[in-house]
């Protein structure tokens, strides 16, 4: 009983003291926390169902005598039922019932297949766009002058001492009844005025609802709305019938049917109630002007008229708008212009060229502005907007050496003096000397003319500028060739600098990030071109020589300040003669001590590498030694390498370091039994020498049965050794085998009939190559050849013997 008194709290505070088993609760006697989950919902549900704000919910649970504290409480409860995420769940669970959402029967937007020319007609858009839709909306308010109808649904609430609510439709009589009050006569009313009328005719039966303090409330809401029958006829993309809800407007009909058609007029579609026109609606003021008003609401059994145009002309051209546009009578050129939004940046505003079709040619007629509201348009008439002359009627342009160049307005009496101050005046490098104006003449043709800047600065020769004029002023800089030094050779950076005046030498290896370590500081050569008095004679002399010393610290000196570069000076820095890099080598294998040898001396040979290196370790392979020798590459030769790289994937040669690597054969038992001699070489940076331990085998690769290392026995020839390796595969060419030796030398089979084989050492590689493989198609045309050249052969000695007889 407890509980059950607690989840009518909200009840007795919303819809007044309700007695339980004799006993009338009070709300104020309510403990909220001891309500359960359950019972807040159901607390919810009921605000829900009554259709009550949280506002009016709150204010009659004060009525009733609940306090603030617990209406807070209640609250509290209410947030904890909804979703913690949502920040607005109150709001959604205390709010006014919707009205339940019925189903409207309307028809369907008609599919419609339009020519070029009505999509061309101001006005298709609004009814045939994909952005713009004119599709009835039942969801919403409906507006107070909303007319009732037979069909409607209205729903009263009310709230206060007194409860009840009603769901009442308008009968075929167009009346509601309401219980204990009787019918109410509404059709054909506004929806304002139903509302006063139903809410005077509740206070016959609720006293609550009059005085200067009620205690009742009433509202009416429209619930759902009925359906209306609309005809759409005449000049229309898709006539028919229509069903609508009763709160659509003319252009919901026109959206649905899709328009007027290409004969169709947006200026004086008809809207016919009952027999008589009762409005004319023009499309125009909601295009033009965003009048609503044009935008009627239907009634049952409207009929809307598209009638034909009667005076439509296109407008194309320099405007904002082009198209066909449909004029009314008394309209001119000017609303034509204000249709299509008015001229477009580029306009021709002065006139406008009308095309007119007159009984039997057309004519053409001009239209100045002073006119534009004067001028009449006729059915048919092309009106065209020209675009601007590509010209200035007050223009002049200076270039080159000024501080602003540009295009200036040209004022009456403007001299060129004037123009240059406009401009911001010369700049420094100006070329005084001489100035051009560029002018056309009276028939356009173009002449030059020149002017002393010098003498229009001091105010003399002031020349009068013309429209269009383009005055021309050089930089020194651009009427010369760019002016320049080299240097090259053992500097820092060696490259062409821009040339400065009063550049001394040293300022410009100072440019050039000083010396290298190899420069020979005592001769720097200068390279000069001839002066123009020289180069004006024809000699052997191509330029000037000199020659100067400087020091590595660049210190200034009189003689260094002495010398100034001249434009287009060259000026090299040689190599030391006797500067050499350092260089080493690296000694690895059978020797006391294997590592990096640095090159001492130009003329260290391998026999001194080996002397360093401790000298050989029993068991050293001198004939089997190597060395193998690395060479920087040109420019050139990086250059082409990469080339190769980029056109052929399967190149594995690499330029990264620009170095190449290639073996040396050498014979390093005769070069330690003669040191000194031709077959010991001088050593070079990079060198390696290798000194390998006695090898013992001999390879045979190629084109053999079982390419294998063997053995090394002494004595056996090379037949042997391809014999062991199972012979010669089919196609090999043994006239071409050879040998490699373990020291790089390559020894090959010598001789045709008597063939004599090179001899085989330890580490020693036998290759047999392959025969190259004939064509069968060559034979075969070769001996075609020679059949048809004996067959002549044989014919011409025939002939030839029957002529000697």
């Amino acid at each position: 009983m407890k509980s059950y008194k607690l989840v009518l709290f909200i009840l007795l505070s919303v819809f007044g003291p309700v007695t339980v088993a004799q006993n009338v609760v009070n709300p104020g006697s309510v403990d909220v926390s001891t309500l359960s989950d359950s019972q807040i919902q159901r607390i919810i549900q009921e605000i829900q169902s009554r259709g009550l704000s949280q506002d009016q919910a709150i204010a009659l649970a004060k009525s009733q005598g609940a306090t603030q504290s617990q209406i807070d409480q209640l609250m509290t409860r209410i947030q904890q039922q909804m979703n913690p995420s949502d920040t607005v769940a109150l709001n959604r669970v205390i709010t006014p019932l919707a009205t339940p959402d019925k189903k409207t029967y309307q028809s369907e937007r008609a599919r419609v297949f339009v020519s070029e020319k009505a999509r061309k007609v101001f006005g298709y858009q609004l009814f045939n766009s994909r952005d713009l839709t004119f599709e009835p909306a039942v969801n919403i308010p409906v507006p107070q002058d909303y007319i009732i109808g037979i069909g409607d649904q209205l729903t009263i609430n009310v709230w206060g001492a007194s409860q009840t609510n009603y769901q009442l439709t308008v009968d075929k009589s167009g009346s509601i009844t309401i219980p204990d009050i009787g019918p109410v006569n509404l059709a054909g009313i506004s929806f304002e005025k139903g509302k006063t009328l139903i809410k005077s005719r509740l206070m016959a039966i609720y006293s609550g609802m009059t005085g200067d303090q009620p205690n009742t409330w009433a509202d009416v809401n429209l619930g759902s709305v009925r359906s209306i029958r609309i005809s759409v006829i005449g000049e229309i993309n898709a006539p028919g019938t229509y069903t609508l809800p009763s709160t659509a407007s003319a252009f919901n009909a026109l959206y649905l049917s899709g328009g007027p058609n290409e004969n169709g007029s947006f200026r004086e579609i008809k809207l016919i109630r009952d027999g008589v026109t009762v409005k004319i609606i023009d499309v125009y003021d909601f295009l033009i002007n965003g009048d609503p008003k044009a935008n009627v609401q239907l009634r049952e059994q409207d009929i809307l008229l598209v009638p034909n145009y009667k005076t439509r002309v296109e407008l194309e051209g320099e405007v904002k708008r082009t198209g066909l546009f449909e004029i009314k009578s008394g309209e001119s050129v000017a609303d034509l212009i204000r249709f299509a939004g008015g001229f477009g940046d580029r306009a021709y505003t002065h006139a406008l060229s009308v095309l007119r079709n007159n009984e039997k040619e057309r004519e053409v007629r001009t239209v100045l502005n002073v006119d534009f509201t004067k001028f009449g348009l006729q059915n048919g008439d092309i009106v065209r907007a020209d675009t601007i002359l590509n010209r200035f009627s007050n223009r002049v342009v200076i270039s080159g050496a000024v501080f602003h160049p540009g295009n200036y307005e040209l004022t009456p009496s403007m001299k060129l003096s004037d123009l240059i101050k406009k401009a911001d005046g010369l700049r420094e490098d100006a070329f005084i000397n001489r100035g051009l104006i560029s002018r056309m003449k009276e028939d356009n043709s173009p002449e030059n003319i020149s002017f002393d800047i010098g003498e229009v600065l001091k105010g003399k020769n002031d020349l009068l500028l013309h429209k269009d004029d383009q005055v021309t002023i050089r930089s020194i800089f651009q009427l010369r060739e760019k002016r320049t030094v080299s240097i090259m050779g053992e500097v820092i950076k060696p490259e062409t600098f821009g040339y400065q005046d009063n550049m001394t030498l040293g300022d410009l290896v100072f440019m050039a990030g000083g010396f290298q370590e190899a420069a020979d500081l005592s001769v720097i050569e200068v390279s000069r071109r001839l002066s123009y008095e020289q180069a004006s004679r024809v000699t052997d002399k191509m330029n000037e020589i000199f020659q100067f010393s400087l020091t590595r610290d660049l210190k200034l000196t009189p003689t260094d300040a002495s010398f100034k570069l001249q434009p287009f000076d060259e000026v090299f820095v040689r190599r030391a003669p006797g500067y050499q890099e350092q260089g080493s080598i690296m000694v690895t294998g059978e020797v006391t001590y294997a590592g990096t040898y640095a090159i001492s001396d130009k003329n260290e040979r391998i026999s001194d590498a080996v002397k360093r290196a401790g000298g050989l370790l029993p068991g050293a392979f001198t004939s089997g030694a190597t060395l193998t020798r690395t060479y920087n590459l040109s420019a050139a030769e990086i250059a082409k390498k990469k080339r190769l790289i980029r056109m052929d994937t399967t190149y594995t040669d690499t330029v990264s370091l620009g170095k190449k690597s290639y073996p040396v054969g050498i014979e390093l038992d005769k070069i330690l039994t003669s040191p000194g001699g031709s077959a010991d070489l001088l050593l070079q940076p990079g060198d390696v020498l290798n000194i390998p331990r006695l090898l013992q085998t001999v390879k045979v690769n190629g084109n053999v049965m079982n390419p294998t290392a063997l053995t090394y026995e002494k004595g056996l020839t090379l037949r042997d050794y391809i014999d062991r390796a199972g012979g010669y595969e089919e196609g090999a060419r043994k006239s071409r085998t050879y040998v490699i030796n373990a020291n790089g030398n390559t020894a090959s089979t010598k001789g045709y009939i008597f063939r004599r084989s090179p001899r085989i050492t330890p580490g020693a590689e036998i290759f047999v190559p392959k025969k190259p493989e004939k064509k069968g198609g060559d034979n075969a045309m070769k001996w075609i050849s020679i059949a048809s050249a004996m067959s002549s052969l044989a014919i011409a000695a025939a002939t030839l013997i029957n002529l000697t007889k």
